[in-house]
Order: C-alpha cells, then sequence, then structure tokens
C-alpha cells in the first residue's frame, strides 16, 4: 500500500509489527463496496456534469476504486509503491480497459501527472513526506483541468499517529490553505475515538471534495 493507513471503519487488518502481507489483505477485502468518500466525489462530478475523462488513484491497494473508475469508461493512472496491489488489480482488468489503465509501482511524490480530471486518494497522502505531498499536491493543482475534481482524506494533526516522522498531518489552516482558488463541495473535518489495525486510535481527519473552476 502506498504508505497508507486504513480507513477509520477498518478493523481488520494486520495486527503485528511486522510488514503486512498486503497480497493476503487485499485478496481478503475484493467485493467491498467503493469508500464513501469516492461515491459523494462520484454524485459531485455528476452533478457537475464531469464525463469520464483521466483519473489518478493514488494508493490504489485492493483496487476497487480504480475498477469502478474503469468500469464508468475512465482512464485511470493507478498508483501504489506495493507490488502486491498491482498483483491484485491487474488479473480483475478487462482486457477492453487495459489500455485505459496505467498503473505506476512508485512512490506517489516521484510521479509526473497527465493533465487530469479527478485525483482520488483516501487515507493515503498524509503518509507521505512533507517534500513528497508538496511536490504531488502542486502537480496535482498543475494537472486538474478545469472543472476537475480533488476527492481525498487529509489526516488532522490531532490524530494519535500525528507524531510519525515522514508524514504529513495537517491542521485546518494549512489544509484550507492548500485548497485556496479551488471550489468547495465538502469539508468535513471528523475527530473521533475508534478502532484501526493498530487498536484503539483517535481519529482526526478531513474529508474532501474540490473542484477547479469551469
Amino acid at each position: 500500500m502506498e504508505d497508507a493507513a486504513p480507513a477509520p471503519e477498518t478493523t481488520d487488518e494486520p495486527a503485528d509489527d511486522e510488514e503486512p502481507d498486503w497480497a493476503a489483505y487485499y485478496r481478503y477485502t475484493l467485493g467491498r463496496e467503493p469508500r464513501p468518500l469516492f461515491l459523494r466525489g462520484k454524485e459531485a462530478m455528476a452533478a457537475s456534469g464531469v464525463p469520464p475523462g483521466t483519473a489518478v488513484d493514488v494508493g490504489f491497494g485492493d483496487g476497487t476504486e480504480t475498477m469502478a473508475l474503469l468500469e464508468a469508461g475512465w482512464r485511470v493512472v493507478a498508483i501504489d509503491n506495493a507490488p502486491a496491489a498491482a498483483e491484485v488489480l491487474l488479473p480483475r482488468v478487462p482486457a477492453a480497459a487495459r489500455d485505459r489503465l496505467t498503473v505506476a509501482g512508485e512512490p506517489a511524490g516521484n510521479v509526473e501527472l497527465p493533465p487530469l480530471d479527478l485525483l482520488y486518494s483516501a487515507y493515503v497522502l498524509s503518509y507521505l513526506a512533507p517534500d513528497a505531498f508538496a511536490r504531488l499536491w502542486a502537480r496535482t493543482r498543475a494537472a486538474l483541468r478545469p472543472g476537475g475534481f480533488i476527492v481525498v482524506n487529509l489526516f488532522g494533526d490531532r490524530h494519535a499517529w500525528a507524531s510519525e516522522p515522514g508524514t504529513t498531518f495537517l491542521p485546518r489552516a494549512e489544509v484550507e490553505r492548500h485548497l485556496e482558488g479551488l471550489e468547495i463541495v465538502a469539508l468535513d473535518e471528523v475527530e473521533e475515538d475508534g478502532n484501526s489495525f493498530k487498536g484503539p486510535t483517535h481519529w482526526h481527519y478531513y474529508d474532501i471534495v474540490a473542484r477547479r473552476p469551469a
């Protein structure tokens, strides 16, 4: 997984201190529904009349959202530096959709982005180091076409894991600064105690749906 944490509702990921067996986990989660934030972004794009174009899925994991985009006719750049992610995704891609999928098995901050209509990422971007996060965010803003959407989660500075080195956990003012110039469709801040694959955790994160003005 692309330096990723699980979604707050996930409680069944590997719990030991060793590197998780992502291939086994991804196969275990196959068949799940797309995440609520993804569906929210999909609804916002439909309401804005955005047709299928080019999407970038950062930290695509088991590939559920990448597959949903391909099925809807999108061209997708799927980024995840865990080899297991591609191993689980690629055999499921229909032959007719393969020419619309590009898989990048490297850190997201290193990937040059094409002109895009959607950047989607769930619980991943904050696990980029600050320089990599800034590089990816700048490239996204530069590559986002007019009318295009950014649909992401970012972790907040009061999250239990905010002190981990090499991460980018942000206060709300910084999140708002990164969104300047975009039309904010949703900016929901969530702070609650819950579970994770590490055990009980204090969650602090932002659900973001934002659009470049057309």
